[in-house]
């Protein structure tokens, strides 16, 4: 369905090339002295991203981390790389998401364990998850859905007590039987939608709390889902912007950790049609990854100079006043942002017999869409779209590159 860029960007084109990486100083051994805290920092660094991720388990029962865009892969093949790593089955093996609804959880569960589900079966009930997945018709959802089926390939190699449940904690909403008052029913819960995902995961949580085996679990927060509670103050003013992870570290208190994934900044002002994007820090941050070849690491921000910086993530037109160490407990960086790709579309989800049901959905969600429309975005639907930061459609005003480059040079 077509959806505004931002929302498939961070809430809710024809492949590319990659392109090339700014690390003229990982080839050069040179950059600006003004990054040299953050690269003698990350040289002592040895964790790798999933290692620290491992680790916090020790010490917290739920680690949220704070997802990049929807769509963008390599994330999910490092959260993949968690899931099939043995201390993490062996610690939590519940992985919470913000998408797609709780109504389908039975499914995802059979999907997932049910050893006697034959592959087509499987294949057939997989469809018809990601046909319902979520309340707000998106239908193109490339590295979940492969997620999904690597996590049942996964599962298929382990005992019982050691297999990975997923938890789709969005919204409830059930599209068999819906109608255009049951969808603006469920649309009364947007303004408080933080406080109902919070309220899902936590439903769940406290069920395995009280179940015999493992405890703990990560829970998978798109952006600001993934932030506390936050005090917004300006011109005499206040606001508290609440945020599922807030409320999940109210309901558990100090058992909760937050990690931040490397990103690109969005600026203050995006809309749908103009997504202006930049890097963290003025760059400086993934300069002195740059710097020493990009290694794949996890640390604590507390004690560390990037836990020191001014929280920037946060597309608010000013300042507020916290330090990234304030916001979140940990950051993780696998892959440089050139290599940060979106995907649209999963082939053979749509076709011609799901038509009606798509134009109905539209018709119940009050959007104006044609047959010929539908059946071009099931036909578009069958090619899998790869995207970039370098996509200028998509980021027409993009200066993340510039800002890595400009620490990195040699005659400074």
């Amino acid at each position: 369905m077509k959806k505004p860029l931002l929302h498939l960007i961070l809430c809710t084109a024809l492949a590319l090339p990659y392109a090339a990486r700014a690390q003229g100083a990982a080839e050069t051994g040179t950059y600006d002295p003004t990054i040299e805290k953050y690269v003698q920092f990350l040289k002592q660094q040895k964790q790798t991203p999933v290692d620290y991720l491992v680790g916090l388990f020790q010490t917290y029962d739920l680690v949220v981390l704070c997802e990049r865009s929807h769509p963008e892969v390599t994330q999910y093949d490092m959260i993949y790389e968690l899931a099939a790593d043995k201390r993490f089955q062996q610690q939590a093996g519940h992985i919470f998401m913000e998408n797609g609804t709780p109504t389908l959880r039975p499914d995802v569960e059979a999907f997932l364990t049910d050893d006697a589900l034959a592959e087509p079966q499987a294949q057939e009930k997989l469809r018809h998850i990601f046909r319902d997945f979520s309340w707000d018709g998106e239908l193109s959802r490339t590295n979940v859905y492969n997620f999904f089926q690597k996590v049942r390939g996964l599962n298929r190699s382990l005992p019982k007590d050691l297999r990975v449940h997923l938890y789709p904690s969005d919204l409830a909403f059930d599209w068999a039987g819906a109608t255009k008052e049951s969808y603006r029913t469920m649309c009364q819960q947007l303004g408080r939608r933080d406080q109902v995902i919070a309220n899902n995961v936590a439903d769940q949580f406290n069920e395995i709390l009280r179940s015999a085996g493992r405890h703990k679990a990560l829970v998978i927060m798109n952006y600001r889902h993934a932030f506390p509670h936050i005090l917004l103050r300006q011109g005499g003013r206040s606001q508290t912007v609440e945020n599922v992870t807030g409320f999940l570290m109210t309901f558990y208190p100090g058992k909760v950790a937050n990690v931040m994934l490397n990103n690109v900044r969005i600026l203050p002002g995006s809309t749908d049609n103009q997504i202006a994007i930049s890097a963290l820090q003025d760059g400086k941050w993934d300069a002195a990854f740059a710097a020493l070849g990009y290694p794949a690491l996890g640390f604590d921000f507390q004690g560390s100079p990037f836990g020191a910086d001014e929280f920037d993530y946060f597309a608010v037109p000013f300042p507020i006043g916290r330090k990234y160490q304030e916001i979140f407990t940990g950051y993780v960086f696998y892959q440089p942002l050139d290599e940060h790709r979106m995907t649209f579309a999963i082939p053979g989800l749509l076709d011609a017999s799901f038509a009606g049901e798509m134009l109905q959905r539209c018709q119940i969600r009050g959007e104006n869409r044609s047959a010929a429309e539908i059946a071009k975005e099931i036909e578009q639907s069958q090619t899998v779209r790869i995207s970039g930061y370098e996509d200028k459609q998509m980021f027409p005003k993009s200066a993340y590159a510039q800002k890595i480059q400009q620490w990195l040079r040699t005659d400074k």
